[in-house]
């Protein structure tokens, strides 16, 4: 029997509470580990990973512009309540748009990919060297394909079905986040750069640690609820690059747009540094920030919790099987 054809049965499966052990691994699906920056040499592009990340983006912007809509536009009766609570609105706004990056990121797509979902976090993961430079460029183009797909079907696609949401959605500009005309945009860089630095720190802190990977997700949501009061009066409070590009490409109003791309990425790589400085003695294992423990290899769609045995359970295997074909 060849490598190619040898497989292994998965492990800890639930899908999504009953045991499949019948799922095996072929011997290429467990060595190649694109999010471990180890990929297989025959893979050099990871389609359904470009593709789930694109689609899990276009939830997140999907549900994120439709609940901002509900909370901030004119004509809302929710907005009309919480008027007098600009401050518990703009926590409330930057709460739920967090939420629905969690709801895509616990979607099957967002457990496959890893739910980067943020230019941002891919580059992390790449500078953390566990994602090579093909695979995030493949990761940004999805998130920006994800990231127009989801606004336009936020917009258009329910106004379609909802007459009434065109002038809504129309009003709050798709949910796009602008520089605030009354600070210079460098420093409304300055601020996205530091947004983003506490997210990816909040990511690294948790990610990083078996016992708290998985809260990652839950905190990122936490995280925009308690920053969203003090930065969104400064630049929205984006911290993606592709999240604010498409609402506002929509909206007609580029204005200052490369500040969510130099100071998001800024922000990203000072961020790591200091991770690295402040938690040295915990690392970043697999370039996602959701369903863990696969090694950095691309999980099964139709079971995406599926795990195999890891690299040196194979190596183990390999070398008992050999000493096997070596006795007479």
């Amino acid at each position: 029997m060849t490598d190619r054809k040898k497989t292994y049965t998965a492990r800890h499966v639930r899908y999504p509470h009953i045991r499949l052990p019948h799922i095996r691994f072929s011997r290429r699906e467990l060595t190649d580990r694109p999010l471990e920056g180890k990929p297989h040499p025959d893979q050099p592009f990871h389609w359904k990973l470009y593709a789930m990340e694109a689609i899990a983006t276009a939830i997140m912007l999907l549900l994120g512009i439709t609940v901002t809509t509900i909370l901030a536009a004119d004509g809302s009766p929710v907005a009309a309540f919480l008027a007098p609570y600009p401050i518990l609105r703009s926590a409330l706004i930057g709460l739920f748009f967090g939420l629905a990056g969690t709801i895509a990121t616990l979607s099957p797509f967002g457990k496959v990919s890893g739910a980067h979902l943020n230019p941002s976090v891919t580059l992390a993961f790449f500078l953390s060297k566990k994602i090579r430079w093909l695979d995030a460029l493949g990761y940004i183009f999805a998130q920006l394909i994800g990231a127009f797909t989801g606004t336009l079907l936020a917009s258009l696609g329910l106004s379609i079905l909802l007459p009434f949401w065109q002038p809504l959605v129309t009003q709050i500009h798709y949910a796009g986040t602008f520089p605030a005309s009354h600070y210079s945009l460098g420093f409304v860089a300055l601020m996205e750069g530091i947004a983003t630095a506490g997210l990816i720190l909040v990511i690294y802190f948790t990610a990083s640690r078996p016992r708290l990977q998985h809260f990652t997700t839950w905190m990122c949501a936490l995280y925009f609820a308690i920053t969203n009061p003090f930065i969104s009066g400064f630049s929205g409070n984006s911290t993606n690059f592709m999240r604010t590009l498409a609402p506002d490409t929509l909206a007609h109003n580029l204005h200052g747009i490369w500040i969510y791309l130099v100071g998001p990425f800024m922000g990203a790589a000072i961020a790591l540094q200091l991770a690295r400085f402040l938690v040295s003695h915990h690392g970043l294992r697999e370039a996602r920030i959701v369903n863990f423990g696969h090694h950095g290899r691309v999980p099964r769609y139709s079971a995406p919790e599926a795990k195999g045995p890891s690299p040196d359970e194979l190596k183990r295997e390999d070398k008992k099987e050999a000493a096997q074909q070596d006795t007479p």
